[in-house]
């Protein structure tokens, strides 16, 4: 038997527009009763988005990772035609973001049934 996880959106979809100065904190709220551990995440802009997320509103500033150095934040690759999930802490919680451009990226709480 194979087991099967259902992903469905549990909360308002946020935008968060990026430019190559770390954004602020941006509060992720979902609408359910239900465990919110995961996120949406859709880059539309044409540079390279990264990342972090924290259960507080002190968030650790993202960075692109460039040639020869690594980086702690999740990347997003540029103009993205379908939404990632990725698992990030439960619901509330913050986001911070960046971008090697300007880019308007789109956050959802989600969670898995």
């Amino acid at each position: 038997m194979v087991n099967t996880s259902v992903i469905r959106v549990s909360g308002k979809t946020y935008a968060l527009d990026l430019t190559t100065a770390a954004s602020s904190a941006l509060l992720i709220e979902a609408t359910t009763n239900d465990q919110t551990n995961y996120v949406q995440l859709l880059n539309t802009g044409t540079g390279v988005a990264a990342v972090t997320f924290s259960n507080s509103s002190t968030v650790p500033t993202p960075a692109v990772p460039t040639t020869g150095t690594g980086s702690a934040s999740y990347v997003l690759p540029a103009a993205m035609n379908y939404p990632v999930i990725v698992a990030a802490p439960k619901a509330p919680f913050y986001i911070k973001g960046i971008s090697s451009g300007t880019n308007t990226l789109y956050i959802a709480a989600a969670q898995a049934d």
